[in-house]
């Protein structure tokens, strides 16, 4: 007898919406918080920054514009490469690069200096948005999927009133300097719970691995309480090279 093939779309809302969706966006969410609070968390800390080098508010606006800088360029190449390396594997490296560079952020001896490191920074903040994003999706039924989208958008609000309490707290009494170094070591948290996160059965298809997509979507059925039929997942062809 023939094995039955599926389209993983059809697999994936067989594994049902439940504990594994839920324990991913709460990973997700947190992550979507961290990186809220990276990005806005130089705006709070510019006064002090301002004060301390004695910038002008040209000077000061440099060190902003880098952090967005390096996001404009992280997002592009997170975004082209994570189709070759995997969801996982960008969804990873990225918290690790704005974590690691944020940290070092804290302890910069110029402007010149905090510019760049925020420039490093951002070039990790730029993938991890569009990441977290999209590998949550890749594993929501169709009938759910726009509904928990704009849940997991809502940490944003959460990593903004993060940002500001922190600043709040520590900006009068530490400076500026511990309110960098806290943002970006609650990163680090999130790398760690990241580890946990299995790659997205859809990539894993993409590439041809249709058995090691079927064992994660059988984790995640199993999760919600679900069987999923005998059988074995459809393959999907490439997205070809677009060449400019």
């Amino acid at each position: 007898m023939a094995t039955q093939l599926y389209d993983i779309e059809e697999i994936i809302d067989r594994a049902g919406l439940g504990r594994f969706q839920r324990r991913l966006l709460a990973i997700c969410g947190l992550s979507w918080a961290a990186d809220a609070a990276e990005v806005l968390i130089i705006s709070f800390a510019l006064p002090a920054i301002r004060q301390e080098w004695g910038l002008s508010p040209a000077e000061a606006g440099l060190i902003v514009t880098a952090t967005f800088l390096g996001m404009l360029a992280g997002a592009w190449f997170w975004g082209t490469i994570s189709d070759y390396i995997g969801r996982r594997t960008g969804f990873i490296l990225t918290v690790l690069i704005f974590a690691v560079f944020g940290t070092l952020a804290a302890f910069a001896p110029s402007p010149q200096a905090l510019a760049a490191l925020r420039a490093l920074t951002g070039f990790g903040l730029g993938g991890a948005l569009p990441l977290d994003f999209s590998l949550y999706a890749e594993f929501l039924p169709r009938q759910n999927r726009g509904r928990y989208l704009v849940i997991l958008e809502s940490f944003w609000a959460l990593g903004t009133i993060i940002a500001a309490g922190l600043a709040w707290v520590l900006v009068p009494t530490y400076g500026w300097r511990p309110l960098l170094a806290t943002s970006a070591v609650a990163a680090l948290l999130v790398f760690w719970i990241r580890l946990r996160v299995p790659e997205s059965p859809r990539f894993l298809v993409t590439h041809g691995r249709v058995d090691e997509a079927w064992a994660v979507l059988e984790q995640v059925a199993r999760a919600n309480g679900r069987t999923l039929p005998p059988g074995r997942l459809r393959p999907l062809p490439r997205r070809p090279k677009v060449t400019v």
